[in-house]
């Protein structure tokens, strides 16, 4: 129990905090803009942690729906609003927002679309209780809690249904219209 209500959020935000800086690291060696998927203002079970021990800055662009002033204010689910951003562009840092996909697999496309195959993602908790039944106390619009993944080194991108069995796997890459 100790485990779901805190190692695993513990654990999940020094996660972001590192694949934050390296995301913004490979921007700057590559020469890209650093797009940030989920509002780092917010998006925390507990919020007050988001603004008091913040473990993620706003990229060049940062997409949330529910974002401050400074995101650019997107469903990820909307496939036409992806079309703004040009293939190859990015390097993307998720920070748990793909767990609200209602489209997995078509989510990831764009991302590897814009992103040219440079991806990093936090992924989301992991507790048991939290899989279960916390998870529910955050947003009824939750629906997968998604592993930790990696470009330089994962070619699966992987996570569960939350509140049912099985799990899913993607296979990762960059892609083109």
């Amino acid at each position: 129990m100790i485990r779901s209500v805190l190692i695993s959020p513990i654990r999940r935000y020094f996660r972001t905090k590192r694949l934050f800086r390296a995301a913004k690291e490979m921007a700057r060696a590559k020469g890209k803009s650093l797009m940030v998927i989920g509002d780092p203002c917010s998006g925390n079970y507990f919020q007050f942690m988001s603004s008091m021990f913040p473990n993620c800055e706003h990229g060049e662009v940062t997409v949330d729906l529910n974002g401050c002033e400074d995101c650019t204010r997107m469903d990820i689910n909307d496939m036409v609003a992806w079309e703004r951003f040009e293939d190859g562009s990015f390097v993307v840092m998720e920070t748990g927002v793909l767990g609200f996909s209602k489209d997995v697999e078509a989510v990831l496309g764009q991302i590897g679309r814009v992103s040219g195959g440079d991806f990093l993602s936090a992924g989301g908790n992991r507790g048991l209780l939290w899989v279960k039944y916390l998870y529910k106390t955050y947003s009824k619009d939750l629906v997968y809690s998604m592993d930790p993944f990696d470009s330089r080194k994962d070619e699966y991108y992987s996570g569960i249904k939350l509140g049912q069995k099985g799990s899913f796997r993607l296979k990762f890459y960059a892609q083109s219209d």
